[in-house]
């Protein structure tokens, strides 16, 4: 049987999960011998056995669309096998004879030799501003997180977003034992339970029942853990989880301390404000609230200095959104359109089954809210003074039968109203419901228990020159600044020091100081 020399396709490597092992000139060069090969053989090739030998096994076909199931599918003997390649017979596996093709391949060779080579096209940078390539829609919006980073160093920030898959950092074990202990603290205070969405709104449904529950569990018990918050900071839509809030000051002593020296420092028209302030303190709703972040670690010893600015601004952040949610000034209209979530989206029936048996609430008392009442319009009324009255009472008959809709909360639209009662019934007083003192709280990673605490004052003023500053990376307005050199002990533990610009910078601008200082001294 007269047999053919397949021509390579360049493009079945897009149909193979393993590729081709020829680059293009290579497959190029191949392509054209076997050209040259087929226009001067004036006979087909035979392919000839010299021993009787069990024919090749079958191929082995790997389905692409199940990655999940990896294990082959063996062809069945002479079954027919579309592609977009020709197919080869099966042959024996010993006595092939193959054609000699060493003059064709040094041939071509030196012709790929002489041709120019093309030059590598280097890719275009992204003139984009950090805000647009990975913090707009349909991307997430900035978070705490985002912003606090910056405050570490934001070099090292910006090669996590260009660098790492997804934007994210590395998991490493140390961060799998952060996560285990933060874990660990929020089932102590909550129960979570499994919970089917269908739906982006559902999605987002599900978030604002978790800060309802999370506010509840606030009033009921003092604390709570894991509570989400959302605003808009200097125009950008952002949102966090704060790791805990609760009734206890962290710092009862050094909490009466800056009590008194802001009476000292203030002006005696404000003596005023300041007795309100104290007066509320002592009603049942004026206990203030503390927010606390928890940070894990491997050592026993607690950052000093720079190192705690990032969770200095994480707070200060935090007491800001949930300040703005208290008050009841967050434009919720904003953040659902920068989620892409429509507000009078309904519901799923599986949906409000499994929420309904979380929130009792979810449902109307059929007995206490639909009863006739004497606003709803009888039949004799209904029709009085018409000239259709039969199909007038029949229209009332109808709706009076007809089952009421005994189910509330039905879209994002039912629960905001909600949520915002919620607020008001938790910070009674705004804003001034949050104490200015903050903490961070830190527990050794392997068992969770409390090394020890930093507690400082909330400073809107700090807080929003360093947002002003950091905000202008965001934009595009700068590049991204490294560390100082006081607070290069940060670059140990990155894992971009090799290849970090700066530090490559910055060791050249070292030894060009040298240079110049020793041409000084001689």
């Amino acid at each position: 049987m007269a047999s053919f020399a397949p021509k390579l396709n360049r493009h079945s490597s897009g149909e193979s999960d393993y590729g081709s092992d020829f680059s293009v000139g290579e497959e190029d060069i191949v392509n054209q011998l076997l050209e040259d090969l087929r226009s001067k053989t004036s006979s087909p090739t035979h392919l000839t056995s010299t021993a009787s030998s069990p024919v090749l096994p079958p191929d082995l076909e790997y389905r692409r669309h199940a990655p999940e199931s990896l294990l082959p599918v063996p062809r069945k003997a002479g079954a027919a096998i579309w592609s977009n390649t020709p197919s080869l017979p099966l042959v024996p596996l010993r006595g092939v004879q193959y054609p000699d093709l060493s003059d064709a391949l040094s041939s071509a060779e030196s012709q790929a030799a002489s041709s120019p080579q093309p030059k590598p096209v280097e890719s275009e940078k992204d003139s984009r501003s950090p805000l647009q390539r990975f913090r707009s829609f349909p991307r997430k919006p900035l978070t705490v997180s985002d912003l606090a980073s910056g405050a570490w160093c934001e070099l090292q920030y910006w090669y996590t977003l260009t660098r790492l898959p997804g934007g994210r950092k590395t998991r490493t074990a140390a961060m799998r034992g952060g996560t285990r202990v933060h874990q660990t603290l929020e089932d102590e205070v909550h129960t979570t339970i499994q919970v089917s969405i269908a739906t982006k709104e559902e999605a987002f449904a599900l978030r604002l029942w978790n800060a309802i529950q999370g506010l509840r569990t606030l009033r009921d018990t003092g604390m709570t853990r894991e509570l989400e918050v959302w605003g808009v900071v200097e125009g950008q839509i952002m949102n966090g989880i704060i790791d805990q809030v609760s009734h206890k000051s962290p710092n009862a002593a050094f909490e009466q301390e800056l009590n008194l020296s802001q009476l000292v420092q203030g002006a005696p028209a404000s003596s005023a404000n300041q007795q309100a302030s104290i007066a509320d303190y002592l009603e049942p709703h004026g206990r203030a609230f503390y927010l606390t972040d928890v940070k894990t670690r491997g050592s026993v010893r607690l950052p000093t200095g720079a190192a705690l600015r990032p969770a200095r601004v994480q707070l200060f952040l935090y007491h800001r959104l949930l300040g703005d949610m208290a008050s009841g000034t967050v434009d919720f209209a904003a953040i659902l359109d920068r989620y892409g979530v429509r507000s009078d989206a309904l519901f799923s029936d599986a949906f409000m089954a499994q929420v309904g048996n979380l929130h009792d609430e979810i449902f109307y008392d059929a007995d206490s809210d639909f009863r006739p009442s004497s606003s709803t319009p009888s039949s004799t009324s209904a029709t009085r003074g018409t000239a259709d009255a039969p199909d007038t009472m029949l229209s009332q008959s109808s709706k009076m039968a007809s089952p009421p809709d005994l189910i509330k909360y039905r879209s994002i639209a039912h629960i905001l109203p909600l949520l915002q009662s919620e607020l008001r019934e938790t910070f009674p007083r705004g804003p001034r419901s949050l104490g200015s003192l903050l903490a961070v709280q830190y527990r050794h990673r392997d068992d969770g228990r409390i090394l020890g605490s930093n507690t400082f004052p909330n400073d809107p003023g700090a807080l929003d020159g360093y947002l002003k500053s950091n905000l202008q990376w965001w934009r595009g307005e700068r590049d991204a600044d490294g560390v100082s050199i006081e607070e290069t002990y940060k670059c140990r533990p990155c894992e971009f020091a090799e290849g970090c610009q700066w530090r490559q910078d910055k060791e050249a601008e070292f030894l060009q100081k040298k240079r110049s200082a020793t041409r000084t001294r001689t």
